[in-house]
């Protein structure tokens, strides 16, 4: 009996380090990141896009189902036939999706340095701010 209780304590003993072993080894997953930087952004990946400009510089391809929040805008003819508002009181530059945001960090313009971000409290804020400056803006009377 005790010879056989020693081998079946030897088994279960081998079993469990092993098991310890294997455990230690595992790396963590690595989280997928919610941000990241870039240069390289396009508004056409945005779906139901909405726009807070501050400054509105260059020639950009903006979807003609977005609706804009704009302070200033260099050439109002890229504003024509899209869903605009103007607001003095406007700050930053931010494009705002139902999943993505765009958060450019100057003038809304092509190149300009952005980060990408699919966090849930960002989105939700962007699109507080959003509805803020929305709400409180004016429809342009002719462009």
């Amino acid at each position: 009996m005790d010879l056989v209780a020693l081998i079946i304590g030897i088994f279960v003993g081998a079993i469990v380090a092993i098991i310890a072993i294997a455990l230690s080894l595992k790396k963590p997953e690595k989280p997928e990141p919610t941000s990241r930087y870039t240069k390289n952004w396009d508004l056409k990946t945005l779906s139901n896009p909405k726009i807070v400009a501050e400054y509105l510089l260059d020639d950009i391809d903006i979807p003609k189902d977005a609706k804009i929040v704009v302070k200033q805008c260099k050439d109002n003819n890229i504003l024509k036939g899209l869903d605009v508002r103007y607001n003095p009181n406007v700050r930053g530059c931010f494009a705002l999706g139902d999943d993505r945001a765009i958060v450019i960090s100057g003038p809304f313009k092509k190149d300009e340095v952005a980060v990408l971000t699919v966090e849930k409290n960002v989105l939700s804020r962007l699109n507080d701010v959003f509805y803020e400056y929305w709400e409180k803006g004016v429809k342009p009377k002719k462009l």
